[in-house]
Order: structure tokens, then sequence, then C-alpha cells
């Protein structure tokens, strides 16, 4: 017999896989939000050129490509399930918790090919000084996994209401707001070779606070007709 917890972690790895077969077919999501991230490092790059950037523009302007870059793609993982009529059908064979951290990890993949190409771009044109590498490497891997725990949570929550689009900024802004402080003067803190560990701490927590409130909530109202 098969516990909720290998349960729900079956239901998520065909969510993901699921998800994963779609993009590979289409090709839409992630073509769009790689373009969009890379023409805001270009419009970045062309509006700053020959001005030099202090560590704490850098920090800022690289979150907003990386967020322009994935807001789209990262929200609208439950939207588009109700938006094609599949979401009935997913309610009816998988949980809450599943279909969440299915979409969760898909959305994770997804941020993480759009940074592994938009960084290098803006690094090679706006060349900005890095004196902690690692400490950056890691506020990357948090920020984005809280930025990845937000997005999708938001889109859980707004899927099924008539203005989904309108409705998941305002959802959004609320609960990115603290994200974008923390993970800015991460950022900061990273490339100046300061002690960024206390903001990467308040990223992980707020991350896991968000994953655990969306996989609680998702269950109550999963199934709601």
């Amino acid at each position: 017999m098969e516990t909720g917890s290998s349960a729900w972690a079956k239901e998520a790895k065909a969510v993901f896989r699921k998800e994963v077969v779609a993009e590979l077919r289409f090709r839409h999501g992630l073509t769009s939000s790689i373009m969009m991230a890379l023409l805001t490092v270009v419009a970045i790059a062309f509006a700053t050129y020959g001005q030099p950037l202090a560590a704490g523009h850098h920090a800022g302007l690289i979150w907003v490509a990386l967020l322009f870059g994935s807001f789209a793609a990262l929200g609208r993982g439950f939207i588009q399930e109700e938006e094609t009529g599949t979401a009935d059908f997913l309610r009816s064979i998988v949980s809450g918790a599943g279909a969440f951290w299915g979409k969760w990890f898909y959305h994770a993949l997804l941020f993480a090919v759009i940074a592994s190409v938009s960084l290098p771009v803006y690094y090679l044109l706006l060349v900005p000084v890095v004196a902690s590498p690692m400490a950056l490497v890691a506020v990357f891997l948090v920020g984005g996994a809280s930025l990845v725990s937000a997005l999708t949570f938001c889109g859980a929550l707004v899927a099924r209401s008539s203005a989904k689009g309108m409705l998941l900024a305002v959802a959004a802004f609320p609960i990115l707001l603290p994200w974008t402080i923390m993970a800015i003067a991460a950022t900061k803190a990273a490339l100046l070779g300061d002690n960024s560990w206390t903001a990467i701490q308040g990223l992980i927590g707020y991350s896991l606070a968000q994953c655990g409130a969306a996989s609680l909530l998702l269950d109550r109202i999963w199934s709601e007709k």
C-alpha cells in the first residue's frame, strides 16, 4: 500500500513528464521566454552603454531580466490547463500536491534553461565584477527556486478565475515584493564579496513557506467545483 508521500511523488513525476513532453513538442513557452529575457538584457546593455554600473545596479538589472523573461512561463502552468480544457481531467487523476510539485519541477527546469542562456549574455555585454562567484551561483539557485515557488503558487490560485492575466499580476505583487528585496540584496552582496548568507537564508525560508502553503491550500481547493 502506498503512503501519501509516495503517491503524490508519483503524481508529480507524471505531471512533470507530461509538461516536458508538451514543451518538446511545441516549444512555445521556452522559446518566447528565452527571447524576452535576451531582449531585456540587450536593451539594458544598450541603455547603459558606456556608463559604469555599481554592484547594486547590476543586482537589480539581472533579476529584472530574469523576472521579465520567466514571469509568463512560470505563472501560466495551471492557467494553461484551464484554458486548454485539461484541468478537469488532471484533477481526476492527481492530487493538488502532486499537481503543484509536478508543475514546480517543470518550472524550475524552465527557469534553469532561461538563466543559463541569459546570464552569460548579460555577463558578456555588461561585464559585472563578481567578487564571490560561488556565492553568486548559490544566490541564483535559491533565488530561482523561490521565484518558481511564488509564480507557480500564484498561477494555481488564479487559474479558475475569469480575469486570469490581471489577477496573476495582482496576486504576485505582494508575494514577489519581499522576494525581490532579498534576491537583490543577496546578489549585491555576492558581487561585492560581502556576507550574503543572511539573505540566502531568508530566500530559503521564504521559498519553503510558499511551497508548504501551496501544498496545503491546493489540496483544499483542487477538487472544488
